[in-house]
């Protein structure tokens, strides 16, 4: 397998330049969706119960990936990668997610995506949800400082009229509308740009949003015990808020139509020379599962089904305003979630009951390095550049879109930026070439896992629970060759261990983690190796 490097300045980064300066620099759009599989998307996937017509034609009409990885398989790491580069285990952040009251985890001082594309002549805009922390305004004029901070009394401490103090456009968007956090976060408000949008600010009980199923209701009326409440609610998806702040006019079905007439709003709208850049991150269909009316009963997979068609609905949308303001034809626009589906979402019992599999034929769901967690549909259409109908079965990650981006406008990445990054622009013109070579995947309790060719090494809290795999015999995850294969397992464990220890992925100098030099998921080194 050959390995390009990044580009990494001098000769590469002027032919690179000279080479972009005769093509006209394309529009960028990224629509990431929340909590959805490979399986969720019909042409993927032959027994689908959803349809996505939407999809499907993007399908037909450009390249689709069929190796393509998140970093994470959960929101917060995941879009963290997506926008620095940078693996988020590097960060303070080494386990879990951000609630809605989190400060930023990205450092102010930090490259994105966004701020080098703006760098390059771009229009930023982002539309949709955020769920990277949030810096607010205390009420004594203060921040919050500390990560994963503990949310009881958060509400009552900040200054919700107050700008936030880094966010979205601090760190290279031009504009911004959407959510804190999940749509199951609070607080339950719209922001846009550095200020939370409301009128009155009601506190949230964190009750259902829609009417209990049949089978629930009647059990309640029955005078069901906990427990057996408990087991009945398993089977259905979660549709209900947490308990938080939520301004009186918002209801949880407004976010996926309100992102949606956004973007489609600012797309033909749209007057400037320059080219723009939009990340539109959605919030289906992830918990609550609240499918606009439109939508419901349009599936054969119960109101999950039903949400994933809104999704693909929205797409839809973007697509047909870019054709109808001759932006099409000028735009790299990729699809994506940010990692698998989510059984809160839907539960084993329904997919038993629909016969609709969101991980398709791969192993897990979210939270989990098996497959099913991490590993994401990929959809690039780009005329003239992406061949119609293609597929690539190179490794890709979401980590890896900086690089591309940079390589698409002759950008030289700094070793400080982007550690984790390697373009795919490659595998977009057709090359069967891998540019990457190893992967990291982190879990939801930020144990990782890595992947190196076909062989995948997946660590645990329990030494004797760590799993080896070869997804080249055995894609399902089902034969576990750990003690079969000792020597593989030590080179998976001193590449994953120079990954850590210098800082980075790729070529380049030496950079530092953030926080200690060791933490408890690095289970593989004892404290003293991993200094």
């Amino acid at each position: 397998m050959k390995i390009y490097n990044r580009i990494s300045g001098g000769l590469a980064v002027l032919l690179a330049g000279a080479v972009f300066a005769q093509a006209k620099t394309p529009n960028i759009v990224f629509i990431m969706a929340d909590d959805m599989g490979v399986g969720d998307v019909a042409a993927l996937n032959p027994e689908a119960k959803v349809k996505t017509p939407n999809l499907d034609a993007l399908i037909a009409g450009g390249m689709h990936f069929s190796d393509a990885h998140t970093a994470s398989a959960v929101c917060t790491p995941t879009r963290y990668g997506l926008l620095t580069g940078r693996y988020s285990w590097r960060t303070g952040l080494k386990e879990r997610v951000l609630s809605g009251y989190d400060p930023c985890l990205i450092s102010k001082d930090r490259k994105t995506v966004a701020s080098m594309l703006k760098g390059n002549g771009y229009n930023t805009a982002m539309i949709g949800k955020w769920h990277l922390g949030i810096t607010w305004t205390k009420k004594d004029g203060s921040v919050f400082t500390a990560i994963k901070s503990d949310e009881k009394g958060m509400e009552e401490q900040i200054d919700f009229s107050a700008p936030i103090q880094l966010g979205p456009t601090h760190l290279g968007f031009d504009y911004f509308f959407g959510t804190a956090a999940s749509w199951d976060m609070a607080p339950y408000a719209f922001i846009e740009n550095d200020h939370l949008q409301y009128t009155e600010l009601v506190p949230y009980a964190g009750t259902p949003l829609v009417a209990d199923p049949p089978e629930l209701a009647e059990a309640k009326q029955n005078g069901a015990s906990k427990d057996e409440l408990k087991t009945i609610s398993a089977k259905y998806p979660k549709a209900a808020w947490r308990s938080g702040v939520n301004e009186k006019s918002v209801k949880p079905t407004d976010a996926m139509p309100e992102f949606t007439k956004r973007t489609v709003q600012y797309i033909a709208d749209y007057k400037s020379d320059q080219p723009f850049f939009v990340y539109m991150p959605l919030t289906a269909p992830h918990t609550p599962v609240t499918p606009n009316k439109q939508f419901l009963g349009k599936s054969r997979a119960g109101t999950y089904g039903d949400f994933v068609q809104e999704v693909d609905w929205a797409v839809g949308e973007v697509v047909q305003v870019l054709k109808a303001s001759g932006q099409f034809e000028n735009t790299l626009l990729i699809f994506t979630t940010d990692n698998g589906y989510s059984p809160k979402a839907f539960p084993d019992a329904q997919k038993e009951q629909f016969g609709h599999n969101p991980s398709f034929i791969y192993n897990g769901r979210k939270g989990r390095l098996t497959e099913g967690g991490h590993r994401v549909p990929f959809i690039a259409t780009w005329p003239g550049t992406v061949k119609a109908g293609s597929r690539s079965d190179v490794l890709v990650c979401l980590n890896d879109f900086f690089a591309t981006c940079a390589e698409i406008t002759g950008t030289k990445i700094a070793d400080h930026t982007a550690e984790d990054s390697v373009s795919f622009l490659s595998a977009l013109k057709g090359s069967p070439e891998s540019t990457r070579d190893t992967l990291v995947s982190r879990d939801f309790g930020g144990y990782l896992a890595i992947r190196k060719g076909d062989w995948k090494l997946c660590f645990s809290k329990n030494p004797n629970a760590y799993k080896l795999y070869n997804l080249a015999d055995d894609i399902g995850e089902q034969k576990n060759l750990f003690k079969m294969n000792p020597e593989t397992v030590e080179v998976l464990k001193a590449t994953i261990t120079k990954i850590v220890h210098d800082g980075r992925s790729t070529p380049g100098a030496k950079q530092n983690n953030d926080g200690p030099e060791w933490w408890k998921q690095l289970c593989w080194l004892t404290p003293e190796l991993g200094k």
